[in-house]
């Protein structure tokens, strides 16, 4: 996978990881809520994807680890925007010199 679709993945993984924590916060007072966790693994060709789980028992949610879950998702999609972008300027340097 070259370095747009890593990047691309990255942004896709930490949009689930904030929609999940979102879910979360946003039914936190729900009676036997049973909340999420985004699963984020490597893939073997680069890049990573967040998988949606969701507890088998009802489960007090922490706004904290919410909060920062939230944060981390943030830097995450900001890094992986800015490598995007970096990545699609030196392929449309590299096609100017092919060109």
């Amino acid at each position: 996978m070259d370095a747009l679709g890593i990047a691309l993945t990255g942004m896709q993984s930490a949009g689930v990881r904030v929609a999940v924590s979102a879910h979360n916060v946003a039914n936190m007072m729900t009676e036997d809520f049973r909340p999420q966790r985004a699963v984020q693994t490597t893939l073997p060709s680069g890049g990573a994807v967040a998988r949606v789980q969701q507890a088998d028992r009802p489960a007090p949610v922490s706004l904290a680890r919410e909060v920062v879950g939230q944060i981390q998702a943030s830097v995450q999609y900001d890094a992986s925007a800015r490598v995007f972008a970096v990545g699609a300027e030196m392929k449309g340097s590299l096609i100017d010199l092919l060109g």
